[in-house]
């Protein structure tokens, strides 16, 4: 099978996160998009969406989306589960998978689209911020107390937050905002024990690796 990903798309990350975390490596082929990127006819010819991830089956049938990538991955290879095994642990995480699609990733567009200083907006800044805030206490509320989103193993909702949580890293280096999390103290102590783990850093570091570098002068 073939994985098509871009290092700093969150979408991306999740499902690269869930195939090192299933030991799926030897099974997937991680690529990027081919020649012409996600607009490019030979990548549209697979994904007519024109976004990643997309995966390739070995039948020949390219799946888009990362939620449907995710749900594949589970159903195909079950072991080792990234889903809880009761009901209301199942619903959680589905609300940690969805929070971060309907309400994170706007607000990272606009506030890491502005890197420049001299090119920022307050008008735009303000209402983004607002709504990042909005977006961290809806996901404070949700997520566990511990290690993990839910319950003590991962689970596709830290696939899904870990990338996340690291473009709101990025937010508070490029805004010199460094205590974003401090208001909400689930997600800070999560944020904090996420990072030291080896799955979670790998991921953590690919994104960051494709990061341009941040403008002179502003607070890393």
């Amino acid at each position: 099978m073939k994985l098509y990903s871009l290092p700093l798309s969150p979408f991306a990350a999740r499902v690269r996160l869930a195939v090192y975390r299933k030991g799926l490596e030897d099974r997937i082929e991680i690529l990027r998009p081919p020649e012409g990127g996600t607009r490019g006819e030979a990548y549209l010819a697979l994904n007519p969406i024109g976004q990643v991830p997309a995966l390739t089956l070995d039948s020949g049938l390219t799946l888009a989306e990362s939620s449907v990538i995710l749900e594949y991955l589970e159903d195909a290879f079950p072991e080792p589960s990234l889903r809880p095994a009761d009901a209301e642990g199942l619903a959680r995480m589905r609300l940690l998978l969805k929070v971060p699609d309907g309400y994170f990733l706007g607000a990272p567009r606009i506030l890491l689209g502005m890197r420049q200083p001299e090119h920022r907006q307050p008008q735009l800044v303000a209402p983004a911020m607002e709504n990042l805030h909005k977006a961290l206490s809806y996901t404070e509320h949700y997520i566990g107390k511990g290690a993990w989103a839910v319950g003590d193993l991962p689970t596709l909702a830290d696939c899904a937050l870990v990338p996340v949580l690291n473009a709101v890293n990025l937010i508070a280096m490029v805004h010199d905002e460094p205590d974003l999390l401090a208001p909400y103290p689930k997600l800070h102590a999560y944020w904090t024990q996420a990072q030291q783990e080896p799955i979670n850093a790998r991921v953590i570091a690919e994104q960051l690796a494709a990061v341009p570098p941040i403008p002179t002068g502003v607070a890393a």
